[in-house]
């Protein structure tokens, strides 16, 4: 991801070692340039322009992670930051899968959940940050752009499996489109950017209040328990899914949360 090639004058070598080297990536059988050479010559030319009008940015994220920034050293690199949160969301994934289970039904710690909960408040703090940090610093690239949200993509994608499996919605066709419907209101946005040029998160949007929601239910699912998910509500035998023939509360928050998230990505 944040290889360097020569058209995006990011490289401290010589222009003719990088092309050699950009070169035989390109006939490798199995590596493959992440940017093409069209691809970083526009890089140099992109500028981000964003703004968040989601109320736990204004008045939390965005107050606290300025005052934490202005105590950090200087020498602290905007992407070693973004590494460090990244990397506090892959720890309780990796945990799930490899420590308690890859079913997506079923107890779970209590401690994992409260320790989903303070990762993930940990990593979108550090999302805040690195960006400030690096406009303080005159750090500021696309290349760290495409850094910091390319990690974004990742959690995106982790954070459904993880409380899927807190929320014990099950192997079944309910899990999937949760996960879709989430994936697709991450990829529209970016989608909404890539033609418009600008990334615009509304009120009540899934990156900065969601945030506090996730963190509250992680905080509330690791005081009662995760079981209280797996509560019976209504027959579901009529929607023909196997392995569903009673929703629980879990799978009926599961499908209310797909749908606000996917009808949030369109309507603004």
């Amino acid at each position: 991801m944040t290889e360097e090639y020569p058209d995006a004058d990011f490289s401290t070598t010589s222009a003719g070692d990088s092309i050699g080297n950009l070169n035989r990536v390109e006939r490798g059988f199995f590596l493959k340039p992440y940017i093409d050479r069209k691809g970083a010559a526009n890089l140099r030319l992109h500028k981000y322009s964003g703004s968040d009008a989601g109320l736990s940015y204004i008045y939390f994220y965005d107050p606290l992670a300025t005052w934490i920034v202005s105590k950090c050293p200087e020498w602290v690199a905007p992407n070693t930051m973004t590494m460090i949160g990244f990397t506090h969301t892959l720890m309780p994934i990796f945990i799930l899968y490899c420590c308690i289970g890859t079913a997506l039904i079923g107890d779970v710690p209590n401690w994992f959940i409260l320790l989903q909960g303070l990762f993930y408040f940990i990593y979108r703090l550090l999302d805040e940050m690195d960006g400030k940090q690096a406009r303080r610093t005159g750090n500021s690239s696309a290349l760290g752009l495409i850094f910091d949200h390319g990690c974004d993509c990742f959690a995106a994608g982790y954070q459904p499996l993880i409380f899927l499996r807190l929320m014990q919605v099950g192997d079944n066709l309910l899990a999937k489109i949760m996960t879709v419907c989430i994936l697709s209101a991450f990829h529209f946005i970016t989608l909404e950017e890539y033609y418009s040029g600008y990334l615009y998160l509304p009120m009540f949007n899934g990156v900065s209040d969601g945030s506090i929601a996730i963190i509250g239910l992680s905080l509330y699912t690791a005081y009662y328990g995760n079981n209280m998910w797996a509560t019976p509500v209504y027959d579901g035998s009529w929607l023909n899914i196997d392995g569903v023939t009673i929703l629980t509360v879990g799978q009926l928050f599961a499908l209310t949360v797909s749908v606000l998230a996917l009808s949030l990505s369109f309507f603004k």
